[in-house]
This record gives C-alpha cells, structure tokens and sequence, in this order.
C-alpha cells in the first residue's frame, strides 16, 4: 500500500475527498455510504468572455511617463499616472465548479462496519467497501482518459438489495435537467457576478447513464430510480462550448456530442484501460523510503490519522514519499497531452473557495501556474506541459502582442500578473501590483526546461525559439540604459511586496531584482538557442547582438549591508518583512543563476534574506506554495536541515488529511476559509525531487540534501536534464548504487558529497556505479 491513500472514515467535506481526473473533468468522490457525494469540475468551465478591450487607450504614453517620474524620484505622482496605465477587467471570470452527482441508497437502519475508501495513485482508481446486513458492499469509480468518461460502480454480495435515487445539482450555477431515450441530460452555465458581469460564460452539457443487474430503472420526478439491483454502474459525460466562444473553432468540426458507451457491455474494458493509462504514467517512477517492514507498519495506518498525527508532533518520514507521488499523480490528472487547457490554480478540480474571493480560479503568473509544472521535468511527465504551449500560443502569445504594443509601445508579446480561458495578458487592473511585465517570460521559460529534460530538437526549433525570440523582441526594447552605462527596466513590481519611502507605502520601481533577473534569464535562454539553431540565428543576427550586448550590462544582483539580497535597485524597507512571495530569490531556483559554487556569496546573501524573511517564524505569511519555494531554495543551497524543517512544517501546518496541500487565509491574501492550490502539491514533490538529484548547471548530484531521517531508501525513474533517466540507492545515509539510461549517447559530469567524476552514456544502455565509484577521485 505504499501508493495508495486510504481511510476508515467517510469525507465530511471537499478537503477530506479524493480527488479523480483525466486532463478535463474533476471529481471529488467523498466516499459517502447512505448518499454518496460527487463533485464535478472541468477544466473549460469559465465564467465570462474574451475581450479585446483590455488595455487601456493611452496606456503605453502613461507608462513612459511613470518610468520618466520614477527616474526623477516622483513616485507619488508615477502612482498618479499609472491610473492610465492599469489593465481592463472587462468579463475576466473564474474556473466555476460544475455541480455535484448525488447517490442517494435506501437506508436499512443497520450501520455498517468495516468501512474503508482508498485511492489508489498508481491506477487512479478510487474503491470503497465496507459490511451490512452480513454481505460486502464494494464500490469503484474513476475518470477515464482513453475513453473521457466517469464511472461509479456500486456492487453487493446480496442479490437485488441497491436500490435508491440518482441526480444532479447544479449548485448556484443556472442549471436545468431532462431525462431523454434513457438518459439523464442536464445543462449549466458558467455565470457569476463577482468577476464578470453574470451574464457571459462556458455552457456545459452533461449525460448520466445507469446499467443495472437484476433490478429496474426508472426516471421520476427528474431523477434517475434504481430498485432491487445486484450491480449498479454509472457513466457521467460532459462538454462544453469553451472552444467556440474562446474563437477557437476556426477550420474545426463542431462536436457531435460525447461519446455514448455501452456500460454493460464496455465497463470492464473501460476500467481495463483507464488502469493501465494511468499505471503507464505513474510507474515511471518510484519512491521508497525506510525499511519493508518499517513500509508495512506505516501503510497499515490510515492516512488520515498519519497526517493528524503528523500535525501533532509526531514524525513521519515515510508519509513523504506517499506526498511525492500524490504530487505526480495530480499533476496527470490535471494536464495531459491533449487538455483543452493548463492547469489552473487548483488543477483540474474546484473547491468552491477560490473562485468566490478575490484571488480568482485562473492561471497566475507570478508563481502559480509555474510551479504547478516544475514537477513534470524530474517527475518524468513532460506530456503534461503540452497544453500550457497550446495554450500560449493560441490565446496568451497572440493577447500579448497586443498587449505589448497597446500597453507598453513595443514590439514582441508581453503577458503580466494573470491569466485566464480567455488568454488576459494585460497588465494587472490595481496601481499596486502593476505593472509586472515579465509573468510571460517566466512561463516561456518551461519552453526551454522542456527542450532540457527532453532534448526533443524539433520542439526547440518549432516552438521553443520562436516563443522565447518574439519575448527577446520585446525586452531588448522594453529595458534602458542608467547613467552608469547598466540596463535598467521598469516601472514595475517586486510580487507582491511594496517598499516604505518616506513613511510612505510605494509599489513600483526601476530596475526591480525580480524583474531584472528574469530578463537576464530570457537572453540566456535566446543565446543557448541561438548557438544550436545557427540557420535561424543567422536570420535574427541583429537580435543576437543586442541580446549579447545587454545581457551582461543588465543591473547585477545586489548584497545590502544586512547581508541579505536587495529585493529593489534601492535600499529602502520592504513594506511587509515576512512577505510570502520571495521572487528575489529565483535566481536561486528554479534559475540557477546563484549557487554555492559559482556565486557563493551571492548564494549566502541568499540564504541570509530566506532566514530574515522567517524570523520569527510564527508571523511568516505560511501557504503552501510559500513554503515549497522555501524547500526548493535550501535544497538548492544544500541547506539540508533547512529542507528538512520545510518538508516538516508542511505535513504539519498545511496538510489536509487526504494530503492536499492548502493556502490558509493570509494578511495579503485573505479568503473566509483555506484555499485548495496544486502547486502546494506539486511544489511539495518538485522539493523532494530537488533532494534526491539536481541536473541543472550541466552536473548530476545526486542525494544533494538528503535529510537524516530518510536513512534508507530508494527512488527509480527520475528524469535529469539531458534526457536521463535516474535510480538511486542509499543505506544509512550513504549511496550504494545509482544507475544512469540515456535516451541518446552523452557524456555526463556527476557530484557526490563534493566529489566529480565523468560518466560516459550509450543510448538506451544502462550504467551502475556504486559509492565506491567516487572515492578514488579527488575534488
């Protein structure tokens, strides 16, 4: 049972259910005996519209004339100017949940015992069973990719006992249902009025159907009545009209309808190939920690109890490796290859919370919808990251453009703060956290990620260049030149964080560290690209030259005399010391601008603003994503104990007890309870990713922070960029053995514990070497 999630008792609410998924459709099954609860999500499921309005008249003249303020130190009146300059909400809208499937059995009266639910990760399949009236009650459900259905199975050793009730409810969506030809159909609308006007949004359709043996059907009242079965099956089917009111059917088929499988006949197919379509994907890799008997012991208690345990005080090392794979597992749940869309703020699901509060249900710029991809690259997932391209290039890019002319006056594409269905690239619609143009370019940076952990070449000269070179178009003309012969950039934010001058709160500045950090990674990817693309590179010479002249004339990093890393081109006090966001620091990861070995000083100045940005730690603004970036950065630096002191205060403080990480209400991000985020998920498994192997620098180290308590273990199957897939054994802290398949012949540079040695890889042959390897090299 080490990949499986299970408990004794039923989900009270959404954060106690397991959660299903297949790219597109969501399902939290709550595991309830006498009416059980399904709620339904999608992932086009967006209330309001496209709007090409989004930027304001004027905008670009208003910002020259911020920068120009800033530059004279009127920050005040560039506040003032920025009015003109801030984005147009317009219809933005939010990811809406769908509804809720409701099983309502008859109630015998007796109470059943021997209840249990589990979630398997390694096939995606949810069971439930439990004993009454002297016979076993089993249930199966799961979310089809192969054949983009839903299935509940309720089976019972008592012949023609199931009977009950079967429906829909649409919640505060406007919602209506029919029963047709043996169907249950229902229809719901995407509308709300906190973030668009109610009336604009994604319309849904749905089909429930229900098989049953020894029984009958019937549909009463709207509902779906079942009486006297022995065997109950139900498939769910939705879609929606998201690609036509996104102005993306052009040169399509309209769809027909979904896909109508016969249940009786298909059922056990269609499990048959959900399981190993799922199994295909999460046993590419695998994380073992502790001993066979120590696992035993650890699977045999339930999960939630582990996790209130955990919160309590007590240490539970093996839980992380469970942690680990549920990060994978909810990253191919959310995202395949042919999703309509990326993964939103929570994935393919919704909670109810996010999209009824300000934040929005969208895709984030300035941290989320990043993290909830890291994962893909050493979680030997890269297929997920293909509908965030898709999505890019058909809505984010195109926006953008206009956005970089309309809003900036430059050429190119630009995307700032957010981003939706809709493909928003304006800048943000509040003077307090605009502008932020380069939200874009750090999500075009998994372009290159995925070319590295690929090295898929056709990718990088179809998508990955052209992408990053229209970017390079954009920042070449969007920085400029300070007194002292530095490129400079701005105006804009440090996310989310505001600074004190004066006694007075100020947003934006020039020549933020963020920002600057994120062009010099930009121009860093165009010439790594430039330099084996040498046919398009020779079209964009012109470009390639500006890029190698600003790159190392761009604003250098900055160590204050604290000791800590300046957040600012100026020196004066962040507003809020303990913010959550530390967007100072991605030079540290997911870049690997500073490292203890290239940069060390750099790297402990680093570390000093991570330890002042903690202190003390109760008053840090603790999410779940916060937290991971935190372990990301020390597993970066090689902080072990630090790593390890995250991974804790993760399992302790925002852990739910069926392991999804959450966002708790904030002093800068407020809600009415916590929030659901992939990326605390996906950003707890990316960090544990991160302690195990590090591939970037042109190195593999391998057990980089490995934590005390992980004594021994094992992990097969990450990927390492270059395209190598990795296994590692350790006993008692030290390698035993690690074992290296390259998709392509490579030479590799390898580091343990400080030690370097070469290794030479033939395609697809793989080569063990063991501790003893490194002990006869020297430094």
């Amino acid at each position: 049972m080490q990949d499986i999630i299970w408990s004794a008792k039923e989900a009270d609410r959404w954060q106690e259910a397991y959660l299903l998924g297949n790219g597109r459709m969501g399902a939290a099954v709550y595991g309830g005996v006498f009416e059980e609860t399904v709620d339904l999500s999608e992932i086009t499921f967006f209330s309001g519209s496209p709007s090409s309005e989004n930027n304001q008249k004027g905008a670009a003249l208003a910002f020259q004339e911020m920068r120009s303020l800033l530059q004279e130190g009127k920050e005040e009146a560039a506040m003032e100017r920025a009015s003109d300059f801030i984005g147009i909400r317009e219809n933005y809208g939010t990811n809406l949940p769908v509804g809720r499937l409701k099983i309502a059995l008859e109630n015998s009266g007796e109470k059943p015992d021997g209840y249990v639910r589990r979630l398997d990760l390694k096939t995606g399949l949810f069971s439930m069973e439990y004993r009454q009236e002297g016979s076993t009650v089993a249930r199966n459900a799961f979310v089809s990719w192969p054949d983009q259905v839903f299935c509940y199975e309720i089976k019972t050793g008592k012949p023609e006992s199931l009977s009950g009730r079967i429906w829909v409810d649409g919640g505060e969506n406007p919602f209506s249902a029919c029963t047709e030809e043996g169907e249950y159909r229902f229809q719901v609308q995407a509308r709300e009025k906190l973030h668009s006007d109610g009336s604009c949004g994604v319309d849904l359709s749905g089909t429930v159907k229900v098989w049953c043996e020894d029984g009958r059907i019937s549909f009463p009242n709207g509902m779906i009545a079942f009486t006297g079965c022995s065997k109950l099956l139900i498939g769910l089917w939705m879609e929606t009209d998201y690609e036509e009111k996104a102005g993306l059917t052009a040169g399509k088929e309209k769809k027909a309808g979904c896909k109508k499988l016969n249940l009786q006949e298909e059922y056990d197919r269609i499990c048959s190939r959900h399981r190993e379509d799922v199994k295909s994907r999460m046993e590419r890799v695998s994380l073992c920690l502790g001993t066979k008997e120590e696992q035993e012991a650890a699977s045999a208690v339930p999960t939630d109890e582990r996790v209130l345990a955990s919160r309590q005080g007590k240490e539970d090392p093996l839980l992380f490796a469970l942690a680990f794979q549920f990060g994978r597992y909810l990253l191919q749940c959310s995202s395949r290859e042919d999703s309509p869309l990326p993964a939103h703020l929570q994935g393919v699901w919704n909670d109810n919370v996010a999209c009824r509060i300000g934040w929005t249900c969208d895709m984030h710029l300035d941290i989320n919808t990043q993290m909830n991809y890291w994962l893909s690259g050493p979680g030997n997932l890269p297929e997920c990251r293909r509908p965030l391209f898709a999505w890019m290039e058909k809505l984010l890019i195109p926006s953008g453009r206009i956005s970089a002319r309309e809003s900036y006056g430059r050429k190119g594409w630009s995307a700032d703060l957010v981003s939706n269905a809709w493909g928003f690239s304006a800048p943000y619609w509040s003077r307090t956290i605009s502008p932020c143009p380069t939200g874009g370019i750090w999500q075009a940076s998994d372009y290159m990620e995925y070319y590295r952990y690929t090295r898929d070449e056709a990718f990088a000269r179809e998508h990955a260049y052209p992408v990053i070179r229209e970017a390079v178009e954009f920042f070449t003309g969007y920085v400029f030149e300070g007194e002292d012969g530095r490129y400079l950039s701005g105006p804009s934010i440090s996310p989310e964080n505001a600074y004190i001058k004066e006694g007075e709160k100020r947003f934006f500045s020039n020549g933020c560290t963020y920002e600057i950090l994120m062009i010099r990674e930009l121009l860093e990817e165009f010439l790594e690209l430039a330099s084996f693309l040498p046919d398009l590179a020779q079209k964009d010479r012109t470009l390639v030259m500006q890029a190698e002249k600003i790159l190392p004339r761009l604003l250098p990093y900055r160590i204050l005399p604290d000791g800590t890393l300046a957040e600012w081109a100026h020196s004066h006090p962040a507003a809020d010391s303990q913010h959550r966001h530390t967007s100072h620091l991605l030079g540290v990861f997911p870049y690997a601008q500073i490292t203890p070995e290239g940069t060390p000083e750099l790297a402990e100045a680093a570390w000093k603003s991570m330890e002042s940005r903690m202190c003390p730690e109760d008053n840090w603004e603790d999410t779940g994503w916060a937290r991971s970036l935190l372990l990301l950065y020390s597993a970066r630096l090689r902080r072990k104990e630090a790593a390890s002191h995250h991974l804790r205060s993760m399992q302790k403080e925002l852990t739910h007890p069926n392991l999804l990480v959450m966002h708790p209400p904030t002093r800068g991000a407020g809600s009415f309870m916590e929030v659901y985020e992939l990326d605390g998920n996906t950003g707890l498994s990316m960090g544990i990713a991160e302690m195990l192997l590090q591939s970037h620098s042109g190195e593999l180290r391998l057990l980089p922070c490995l934590p005390e308590e992980w004594d021994c273990g094992s992990v097969d199957g990450l990927l390492a960029r270059g395209n190598v897939r990795v296994g590692i054994r350790w006993q008692e802290g030290r390698l035993e053995e690690a074992r290296f398949t390259a998709a392509r012949q490579t030479l590799v540079s390898l580091e343990y514990k400080g030690m370097h040695r070469p290794l030479s890889l033939e395609a697809g042959v793989t080569e063990t070497v063991t501790g003893e390897f490194f002990m006869h090299v020297g430094t």
